[in-house]
């Protein structure tokens, strides 16, 4: 979709692309879709992460436990947007064997009991093997804070990934 046309959308048709760009957090859509028109992608893209980046702290942590854990069987088979779905499919986490399952679900309850926040990694574009690595990379750390700046930015970049995926230049 190109800009000229994001600038055109009607306020709901806004709201329905746009809705899942940050996880289950559509009130960031609604701010942004009110700054319309935008000049160009990168002031899309810039729109959304500057309300991102203004929430309070406890907001963006809302937000990081909204996204689904990765390599969740059940999940993958009903339960993610439509945005997470084809991300964790694009990985090949729709396809684990089972003792791969096994392994997501541990890493990622490890990962939750130790930071209290889901493991959030952007996976466009990664394997498997590269999930498992930034997983069992970031357990090694015992900073819950540098945890926290960690997946503020994979969020952004997750957003990023998506609006880019949307919007032609």
């Amino acid at each position: 979709m190109f800009v000229e046309n994001i600038n055109k959308l009607k306020n709901e048709e806004f709201i329905n692309i746009f809705k899942n760009i940050f996880e289950h957090s559509d009130f960031i859509t609604h701010e942004v879709e009110g700054l319309r028109p935008f000049q160009n992608k990168l002031d899309v893209i810039d729109s959304f992460i500057k309300v991102f980046d203004n929430l309070t702290m406890d907001v963006k942590i809302k937000i990081i436990k909204s996204h689904p854990d990765l390599g969740d069987k059940i999940k993958i088979a009903e339960g993610l947007t439509e945005f997470s779905k084809q991300e964790q499919s694009g990985a090949g986490l729709a396809n684990c064997n089972d003792e791969e399952y096994r392994k997501f679900h541990k890493l990622n309850d490890e990962f939750k009991a130790k930071f209290d926040i889901p493991f959030i990694f952007a996976i466009r574009g990664k394997s498997k093997s590269d999930i498992f690595k930034e997983f069992e990379t970031r357990l090694k750390s015992d900073n819950i804070e540098q945890e926290l700046d960690k997946s503020i930015n994979q969020v952004k970049k997750i957003a990023t990934l998506r609006l880019n995926e949307i919007i032609h230049e």
